[in-house]
């Protein structure tokens, strides 16, 4: 990899990573609110509160930390998608992004799930992969980013402008994994086009999608 090439991939993963942290803190607030607002049914559901207490034990202690959150994650309640975006977090950290895209799979993938934390969780999946494609240099997550980037609600204003960068960043992330022309490639010129000239996208998101765009022409 040439110094260009390291430096741009250096400041794609900033806005990946920047991106994330306030998609992080998103989901765990909606996470939290999802826990208020079953708080009745906590105090009328014995077998949930035994899982809560289950649940924050295994947190406390660390010994056998990740069977004992695999076994929380196959119960049928509020703990088990705790579990499961602490099992993420944890193979992220280890870089074990494999273990992580499936875990992101059995969540986004999810019947029973609200629109609004699925949304959140596939941003921040998405994120995460786009990052781990550049360092793993591979293109094996693609097709799953891709399909995690439609799970994000055309319908949330907030999000609008996430789902158009993640757009662009994965035809990015295509084009530079895979060695392939920036310059003529139909598909990505018109996204930053349309981009560029949206009404709907913070200035923000036009400033980081511009400056890849400029980096690609000119690299």
């Amino acid at each position: 990899m040439n110094y260009s090439r390291l430096s741009f991939t250096k400041t794609l993963q900033s806005v990946v990573k920047n991106n994330l942290r306030n998609i992080i803190i998103s989901i765990v607030t909606l996470v939290l609110l999802l826990i208020l607002s079953q708080i009745y049914i906590y105090l009328n559901d014995r077998n949930l509160k035994e899982t809560s207490v289950k649940f924050f034990n295994t947190l406390n202690n660390e010994e056998d930390l990740i069977p004992k959150l695999q076994n929380i994650s196959n119960e049928n309640n509020i703990y088990s998608l705790l579990s499961k975006l602490k099992l993420i977090q944890i193979n992220n950290n280890n870089k074990k992004f494999d273990v992580s895209n499936e875990l992101y799979k059995s969540i986004i993938l999810s019947k029973d799930l609200d629109t609004l934390y699925k949304s959140a969780i596939a941003v921040s999946a998405s994120y995460v992969l786009i990052n781990a494609s550049y360092s793993e240099n591979t293109n094996r997550y693609i097709d799953d980013i891709s399909n995690y980037i439609t799970y994000i609600n055309n319908e949330l204003e907030s999000y609008v402008s996430i789902k158009k960068e993640l757009e662009y960043l994965i035809l990015i992330t295509e084009i530079d994994v895979n060695n392939l022309d920036y310059k003529n490639n139909n598909k990505v010129l018109e996204l930053y086009n349309s981009i560029s000239n949206s009404t709907l996208i913070s200035p923000s998101v036009k400033g980081r999608v511009k400056k890849i765009h400029e980096f690609q022409l000119y690299k």
